[in-house]
This record gives C-alpha cells, sequence and structure tokens, in this order.
C-alpha cells in the first residue's frame, strides 16, 4: 500500500480515477481507508490509502504524464458565485412545486 495526500477539492471519485483510472474502484479506495460513505469529505489533511492494481492503466499514465489531478468539489465560496438554481431537480413538494 502507498499514501497519498489528496488536493484540495477532490473527493472519493477523484481519488478511484486519479489512482485506478475509474470511479469504478471507489469502493475499493473506501475499502482500503476503512470509510463506508461515499458521499463523506476528505481532507487534505488526511492521508488515504492506495495501492491496487490500476484498473484502466492507459488513464492512470495520462494523469501522470500530463500531472493530473482530478478535482470535482466545489467549495461554499463556489456555490455562493453561482446564479440562484430553479427546475424540477431544485424544487420541494408543496414549497415551491405544487401536485395538482
Amino acid at each position: 500500500m502507498e499514501t497519498i495526500r489528496p488536493q484540495e477539492n477532490q473527493n472519493v471519485l477523484d481519488i478511484a480515477l486519479q489512482e485506478y483510472g475509474s470511479i469504478e474502484t471507489v469502493f475499493d479506495v473506501l475499502d482500503d481507508n476503512n470509510r463506508f460513505n461515499i458521499t463523506d469529505d476528505i481532507s487534505v489533511y488526511e492521508d488515504l490509502q492506495v495501492g491496487r492494481e490500476a484498473f484502466k492503466k492507459d488513464i492512470v499514465a495520462y494523469y501522470i504524464a500530463n500531472n493530473v489531478h482530478p478535482a470535482t468539489n466545489s467549495t461554499r465560496e463556489e456555490e455562493l458565485l453561482l446564479p440562484d438554481v430553479f427546475g424540477v431537480d431544485f424544487m420541494i413538494i408543496e414549497d415551491d412545486f405544487f401536485i395538482a
């Protein structure tokens, strides 16, 4: 096993993609680090254990060659900069979404 330090705004899916080339390995990352919730935030101050064989070696090789570190989480400050969202996905039943 190898120890890595997550980058800012990385989540468990990003780590799986970076280290193994596929998000299909996210449960391996969780298992190796005694985590059980895919939605838990990871800290830049907490090391993670990785070291299994890459699932898609060509993707991992590309990331290493180009120094790519996927980071798809947004910070609270970034979320505040987004315009107000609307639509069915963001409506609350009987608050702003009424069923007749």
